[in-house]
C-alpha cells in the first residue's frame, strides 16, 4: 500500500537526486505523485533525450512536450512511485547518462 508517508519519502529522494544531478533542477512537488524537472543541457529535444536514455539505461521517464511545457524549455515527467531502491538506480543510471554524453 502506499501512503501519505511513503509518498513523501520517495517525493523527497527524488527531489534531492534530481537537484544533486548537474544540468536539472526540479521543484518539489507538493501534491502530486511525479515531479516534472527541468534540463538545463544542449539537447535536441526533450522526446530524444528520454528515448536516448530508455536506449542505453533501460529508464522510462515521459517527455515534458505533452505536458504543456514553456516554450523552449525541456522537461520529463517522473513517477515516484516505485521502491526508494528502485528510484535510487534509476537516477544513478540517469546521472551516468548525463554525464557521458552531456559533460
Amino acid at each position: 500500500e502506499l501512503t501519505q508517508g511513503k509518498l513523501r519519502e520517495r517525493r523527497d529522494i527524488t527531489y534531492s537526486r534530481l537537484n544533486e544531478i548537474e544540468g536539472l533542477s526540479c521543484v518539489k512537488p507538493k501534491g502530486a505523485f511525479y515531479a516534472f524537472p527541468r534540463i538545463h543541457l544542449d539537447i535536441d529535444s526533450d522526446k530524444d533525450f528520454v528515448l536516448r536514455l530508455l536506449r542505453e539505461e533501460g529508464v522510462l521517464f515521459v517527455h515534458g512536450s505533452g505536458f504543456g511545457q514553456q516554450e523552449g524549455t525541456h522537461h520529463f515527467r517522473i513517477v515516484f512511485a516505485p521502491p526508494p531502491d528502485v528510484l535510487e538506480e534509476a537516477y544513478a543510471r540517469l546521472e551516468k547518462f548525463i554525464q557521458r554524453h552531456y559533460q
